[in-house]
This record gives C-alpha cells, structure tokens and sequence, in this order.
C-alpha cells in the first residue's frame, strides 16, 4: 500500500465561499485593526476566571466575554434560567421597541441573555454561549443591515474574529462523562453552530490578516481543526493568485458586469466560481451565454458546485440539446440535492419529465413530508406525467394519517396537474378517498 498525497481542498466550495465572504462582512463591519489587535485566548486559564462560587463564575465569564468583543450600541442584561423556558442552554431576547436606544428604556425593555443555569458547572461552555449571545446583540444594533447578520452564520463568526476560536474549536463537538450510583456513561453534543473543521478554516483565514501570529499557532487547535487549518494554509499557498475571496480587491456580485462574472465563471478558481454563478442568479438574466461553461461546472467533484450550476442551467432560455441531456443527467444523479435543483431546472426550461417519472417517484416516496417544494415545482410543469398518480395517491394517504394538511393540499394540487381525472384516482388509489375528496373540493 503507497500513501497518496491528498490533494482535496479543505471543506467544500460552498463551506469556503459562505464563511470568507462572512467573515469579510464581519471585519468590514467590526474594524479591521479591532481585529488584528484582539488577543487569541489560547486556552481557558487565560481568561482567569472565579470557579470558586456559582455568582462569580458567571460574573468573571460575562466580564471576560464582553472586554474581547465590540462594544454594542446598547446595553444588555444576563440572567439564569432554571426552568423549561429556553429550549436551548442559552437565548437572546431583543428589547421590545429594537432599533431605539435601550439604555433610554425602562429595565424591561433591555436586551437580555438567558444563561441555563446547567452552563453555570461547565466554564468552557458557559463562556461560548456568553460570545455567542453578546454577539447576537452586537449585530442588533447594526444599521443598515444585511439580511444574514442576524443568523448563526454570522454572529457565531463574531467570537472567532474576536480571539474565541481555540475554544469554540473545543467546545463545537463536545463529549462528556458521568457515573451515577452505580452507572456511568458518556454523552456527546455541539456547541456553537460551526464545525471543528469550519472553525479551523475560519482560524486560517485570519491568519492572512494576521502575520504576527505564533508560527505553529495552530498545534493548539484540536486534531480535526487542525488538520483543516493545516489544508487551508497549504491551499492558499497552491492558489495561482494571492487573493482569496476573503481578501480580493473586488469579488462577484450581482452589481458586477457580465463581462467580469463570465471571467470568474471561466476561471480556475472554484470559489470564485461559485460566487460569479451566484451573482448571475441575482441577476435573473437568461444565461445562454454562458451554457458551455455551466455545463462544464456540473463536472465538477464538488458537489456544491454542481448543484449550483445546475441551478444555473434552469435560467437558460433556450437550452441546447446538450443542455437538455445534461439536465436528464443530473436528474439520476445520485446526489439527492443534485437531482432536485436538475427536476427544478428541467421544469424552467420546459423540458419533459415523462422519462423520469419513475426517478422522480422514488425521490417523493424519499422525501415524504420535506418534498413539498418539489411537489409545487412538479404542479408547475406543462407535460402531464400521468404515472405519478399511484405515487402522489400514496403520498396523500400519508399525508392524511399524519394530518399534514399543506402536504396533502400540495400533493393533491399535483395530482391536479398530471391527472385529467384525479377525482377517479383519488377513489381507486387512494385508502383515505373521503378525506382527500374533501381537499381536492378545496384546492
């Protein structure tokens, strides 16, 4: 047996361009001096916290936490929870009047963090989720804001940016053991909304930003981190350009010309790929010129990739036969995503999807309840696909049992759509025919 080098680049496309376009956002919102000046916490002990009473511990965490993080626009509280109130070990409530100044408000219209009082016996955690929820609230108070910045995508980025990243590595797959009279045992869960992985090509990132770093800063990170920091490092290095998206004097987006997106769309670069392809879907121009290109990129490894190429398939105008088989390709594929975006596709540019009735059943008995989209998208086509019937009748029986009634609704609405009598196959396939009856009288 030869060892082989491996040659894959660290995460997906998708994962790479997400987190360097967010993190850009961050620092272009945060500062970018705050950032290159913020301490790497390297471990927990450096952060001196009080572990000697319960008060303090939450005290000297919340006081650690807020002196490594911007300073938001308004004041916040942190409270404990010991009931069943929050579904998660901590929260985020917004004042009720957001968007004015808090600290002009009564008490009971400040931001508040709701700490579980479980976090109180876990320091790592309890610090984690304090970043996390002070985070949240730093955003609140951003205007204009994004649409993404006040999802986990971004405030969770926040802390890293800020020095939190060795400890949200530790904290992001989290096991722990216990023994109880007898027993024990161990548990795993995550904190944060990031993988190890993605935290260690976060960390990677901003090491561009920061040439003063220790040379082996990354030995720190746990192994599954590490190693994709490692991979990040040697891959920008493997880059023929210095610029990553994360950095580049200019990027894709929908305000770019088409000339500039076609060349990031040619290039070698898949993340700068997946942007310009992105960027044209902003755009929701026709895409024949770019036909050869996009079918091109549904070859790549990437899964990512392709899929969003393939989406990009679906605004051709008018696809040639090449486009069309590519798209019956990408149907079979085995990717279940995949072959969602290629049915969406195929159904935008009016193609027939009589030939893939039986691979599209197998993916509606797959989806169940989570096919709804694509059962809409299958009542918009223009060719009736009459086999679906027993399927989508199946379907709806299911769907009755549970009592979901916009699944039922969706799939009778189809039903509708490639049936020219569904009400005779509702009562010949159908167990609940009464019932399904009385949604077909609605729809």
């Amino acid at each position: 047996m030869f060892w082989r080098r491996d040659h894959r680049p660290p995460l997906s496309a998708r994962q790479r361009v997400d987190l360097e376009l967010l993190l850009r956002r961050t620092i272009e919102t945060a500062g970018k001096e705050l950032i290159q000046q913020a301490t790497w916490v390297r471990n927990l002990d450096e952060l001196a916290l009080n572990t000697e009473d319960v008060s303090e511990v939450l005290r000297s965490a919340n006081a650690a936490v807020k002196t490594r993080l911007p300073k938001p626009a308004t004041a916040v509280e942190v409270e404990v929870v010991t009931d069943d109130s929050i579904q998660q070990l901590s929260s985020y409530k917004a004042p009720e009047s957001a968007g004015t100044n808090a600290k002009k408000l009564g008490s009971d219209d400040i931001a508040k963090i709701q700490i579980s009082d479980q976090l109180l016996a876990d320091p790592l955690r309890l610090v984690i989720e304090l970043a996390a929820q002070h985070s949240m609230h730093y955003w609140q108070g951003i205007e204009p804001r994004h649409p993404l910045d006040l999802t986990p995508l971004t405030t969770h980025l926040l802390p890293i940016c800020f020095g939190f990243g060795f400890l949200a590595s530790d904290a992001s797959l989290y096991d722990s053991q216990w023994s109880l009279v007898g027993y024990s045992g161990w548990t795993l869960s995550r904190s944060g909304y990031y993988t190890a992985e993605e935290i260690g090509y976060s960390l990677a990132v901003l090491s561009r930003i920061r040439p003063n770093l220790p040379k082996n800063w990354h030995q720190r990170l746990r192994p599954d981190s590490r190693e994709t920091a490692l991979k990040a490092l040697k891959w920008f290095e493997a880059q023929d350009s210095s610029a990553t998206l994360f950095d580049a004097d200019q990027i894709p987006s929908s305000k770019c010309q088409r000339s500039q997106l076609t060349r990031w769309l040619k290039g070698d670069c898949p993340d700068f790929k997946l942007a310009a392809i992105e960027a044209m879907l902003l755009q929701n121009e026709p895409t024949d010129d770019v036909e050869a290109d996009t079918m091109e990129i549904t070859r790549s490894k990437d899964p990512s990739l392709v899929h969003a190429a393939t989406k990009l398939l679906g605004r051709l105008r008018t696809p040639s036969e090449k486009a069309n088989q590519r798209l019956s390709d990408l149907i079979r594929n085995r990717d279940v995503a995949i072959a969602i975006e290629a049915i969406h596709s195929a159904i935008a540019t009016q193609i027939s999807l009589v030939p893939h009735a039986k691979t599209i059943g197998k993916l509606l008995d797959y989806l169940g309840v989570h096919g709804q989209e694509l059962t809409q998208r299958l009542s918009e086509c223009t060719v009736q696909i009459s086999t679906l019937s027993p399927v989508l009748c199946r379907q709806i029986d299911q769907a009755l049992s549970m009592e979901e009634w916009e699944w039922a609704l969706s799939l009778i609405q189809c039903l509708q759509t490639h049936s020219k009598r569904p009400a005779e196959e509702i009562k010949q396939y159908c167990r609940f025919s009464a019932k399904a009856m009385e949604v077909l009288e609605q729809a």
